[in-house]
């Protein structure tokens, strides 16, 4: 051998070393799971299921062991709100309580299961994944005006327990289940596919600007599938390869040739915004398209009427003001319209506008006037837009001849969209394949149609129970949502420079359960919620702090503080006004007064308040404007969902207490509370704080607290006012906001 020869010997015998022990290092995510089996422990009489196990065996290793069962108060109160995000009714505690029966525990979380409020509370997590908002973002803010849709989908599919494979492909490639291989159009696809596609438009989108704006269109939806669905951050290798992740650039464009045949209706005529129109998707929800039509022919009733009152109220000033142009001759005597009233009447409403500056050709009454029937005629129209058989939604192009080939991909260098670099074709990430080859697309056998099928392939490929990531991150968000934090905290993040898991062995037993069970999300919360590691109680004892001081070992049960939207609907709930209708356009709370002036612009009022009792309905359907969140709600760490949102921030600040002891809202509230308890216990103030403690807490007042409370009443300056006074107390507490 020469020496040439015994070089090239020695490198491929070290590349070989090299690619056994890089396969050996492989990222424990990229792994696809294997069903471990739950280890044995001392402590078995603890153990309900494979959950215990796996969780005892951590705590076993530091001599630590779960922490005694919770009272059945608490449990029920954990979860009323875990399941439903509200509190339970006295009666309903009670009735817990009282249950000897030995499956009462398992009864009462199928009953929460099987509530219509499950789909709200849990729709919630899944929108704040989806970046959900009623409005586009950036300067004009402009509504999406069938967004709604998308979020009574997801209430529906939670509701239905959808499996999660399906509820996936649903929202990637709803459109394309249907697959027709002959000529001939093509049929339209079923009315809540289109709108479960709404997932891929619910980005922040500003003005267009040609092919730029396209891509970052298509690499949103990139980065938001890979996060969402996947746990990968594939969105960081858009402009070079990825830092932390095997994950090279190259693999980022392959992804986003899946979305290359994405086609965005064109905006309406006069849509300023150019956000894009919807696609076609008829009313399919049970008695839902009856309900439109009554709502829809009121609204057009009344705009008919509106109409007839403004074209009498402004024909006269429109004649005066041709009248004024006419004799100061300063428009060329051209015939002014209601337009042009609007424009002299917002401008001179518009803060940079002195007020001396102001036509005196109006009196300050005709302006203010017309500006409301302007507002009423806009709110009528934007409430008809709604409710038009429409979604926020996407479609593939129209195939040759119709439409053009699909367009090649190319690797933009750094990203930008004026440098395409090599042409790449759709594929999936070679760290997970192993290969970087391209992935087989479903072609007619005439290639009729070169454009479908591509995000029905990725939506398969993403589904499969072979792949390593789908199902983990799924059980990983279950569980943060119950616990509080995930087995891998960073739920979005499961590559290198994500959280390693707490738990690796339940975490993959959980993955290969989920997927036996038919992917139902319902099964794992019955999983999780039948444990002993989620029925123990949530008060530390010293060993636990010492050797498990965060507490990412499960000694205890987390305690939680409740989001901005559970509180609100827990307020509501406890003053008895909530209002429990489901589904339809969103709603607007009044909103402090001082803001509601001020987030007028140019005199247009954009927060349509609601009359009550649409005003009171759960949060999940309050209007979701990017650029003004409920101020009840942004108090407690509810986003702006610019983005997809993993895990909400839980903050402590000064301006929590003040929304809670000082707003309109809570006081409102207050009295309506006190007013409950007045008419249930009476005028005995014993009766009337051992019931407002009920309500508020799902237990009595223990002594000392009752004699605090009688004292409370007692020294009232108001009389009239001090079971206001205690009941805002109540709801001010840390046991109102927080969940052992």
């Amino acid at each position: 051998m020469n020496l040439v020869s015994a070089i090239l010997a020695v490198l491929a015998v070290g590349q070989t070393v090299l690619g056994a022990e890089a396969e050996v290092r492989r990222h424990w995510s990229f792994v696809k799971p294997t069903r471990p089996t739950p280890p044995a422990v001392r402590n078995a009489d603890r153990v309900r299921n494979p959950i215990d196990a796996f969780i005892l065996q951590k705590l076993e290793e530091k001599k630590l062991t779960l922490s005694a069962a919770a009272e059945k108060r608490t449990l029920v109160r954990r979860l009323y709100f875990d399941l439903l995000g509200l509190p339970p009714q006295p009666n309903e505690v009670q009735q817990f309580v009282d249950d000897d029966s030995p499956h009462a525990y398992e009864v009462l979380v199928e009953r929460l299961l099987a509530s219509p409020r499950y789909g709200e509370r849990w729709g919630r997590h899944w929108l704040d994944l989806a970046r959900y908002a009623d409005t586009n973002g950036y300067e004009g803010d402009a509504e999406f005006s069938h967004a709604w849709r998308y979020r009574d989908w997801v209430v529906d599919a939670f509701n239905a327990d959808k499996p999660y494979d399906e509820f996936l492909i649903d929202q990637l490639a709803g459109d394309e289940y249907k697959h027709v291989g002959g000529a001939g159009g093509l049929p339209a696809p079923d009315p809540d596919k289109v709108v479960a596609l709404t997932f891929l438009r619910l980005a922040p989108f500003t003005e267009p600007r040609g092919e730029e704006s396209r891509d970052i269109l298509l690499s949103e939806m990139v980065s938001t599938v890979s996060s969402v669905y996947l746990g990968l951050t594939a969105g960081c290798a858009k402009c070079h390869d990825h830092k932390y992740d095997p994950i090279p650039s190259k693999d980022f464009y392959r992804l986003k040739a899946f979305f290359a045949s994405v086609f965005i209706a064109p905006p309406r005529a006069g849509d300023s915004q150019q956000l894009g129109g919807p696609q076609p998707a008829e009313f399919y929800r049970p008695g839902e398209k009856q309900l439109i039509e009554v709502k829809a022919a009121a609204f057009r009733r009344a705009a008919e009427a509106v109409d007839a009152q403004f074209d009498q109220f402004s024909k006269p000033l429109v004649e005066r003001l041709a009248a004024v142009w006419k004799r100061e001759k300063s428009k060329d005597a051209k015939t002014p319209a209601v337009r042009d009233l609007e424009r002299i009447f917002t401008a001179e409403n518009d803060n940079a506008i002195a007020s001396d500056k102001a036509d005196p050709t109006f009196s300050v009454e005709e302006r203010e006037r017309f500006l409301a029937f302007r507002e009423q005629q806009r709110r009528l129209k934007n409430n008809l837009l709604r409710l038009e058989a429409s979604a926020m939604s996407v479609r593939n192009a129209d195939d040759p001849p119709y439409g053009p080939s699909v367009p090649q991909t190319h690797v933009l260098l750094r990203g930008d969209p004026d440098r395409p670099g090599e042409v790449v074709l759709a594929g999936f990430p070679s760290s997970l394949t192993g290969n970087s080859d391209a992935a087989t697309l479903p072609i007619d056998r005439y290639k009729r149609h070169p454009t479908r099928g591509r995000r029905m392939t990725l939506a398969k490929w993403i589904a499969s129970p072979e792949n390593p990531l789908t199902a983990r991150v799924m059980v990983n968000r279950i569980w943060q949502h119950h616990f509080g934090r995930g087995l891998v905290e960073t739920t979005s993040d499961f590559g290198r420079n994500g959280a390693k898991p707490t738990h690796p062995e339940l975490l993959d037993w959980l993955a290969t359960e989920f997927v036996e069970k038919n992917w139902s999300v319902k099964a794992m919360h019955r999983l999780i919620l039948r444990s002993s590691t989620y029925r123990q109680a949530s008060w530390a004892t010293e060993t636990g702090l010492a050797a498990d001081p965060g507490n990412h070992l499960l000694s205890r049960f987390p305690r939680q503080r409740l989001e901005g939207e559970a509180i609100r609907d827990s307020i509501l709930s406890v003053s008895g006004r909530l209002n429990l209708e489901m589904g339809g356009p969103a709603v607007f709370p009044p909103l402090p007064e001082g803001l509601d002036r001020e987030q007028r612009v140019q005199s247009i009022n954009t927060w349509e308040t609601s009359p009550e009792p649409d005003s009171l309905r759960r949060s999940i359907y309050v209007y979701q404007r990017r650029s003004l969140t409920l101020p009840m709600l942004e108090a407690f760490d509810t986003p702006v969902l610019n983005a997809s949102c993993e895990r909400r921030r839980t903050t402590v600040t000064a301006l929590q207490p003040l929304a809670m002891y000082d707003s309109e809202f809570v006081n409102g509230e207050s009295r309506r509370f006190a007013e409950r308890v007045c008419e249930r216990a009476g005028e005995d103030p014993d009766a009337q704080i051992r019931l407002a403690f009920q309500i508020a807490f799902g237990r009595g007042p223990n002594e000392t607290e009752r004699e605090m409370g009688l004292s409370f009443l007692r020294a009232a300056v108001k009389p009239q006012d001090r079971l206001v006074g205690l009941c805002r107390v109540l709801l001010n507490s840390n046991e109102f906001l927080y969940v052992d």
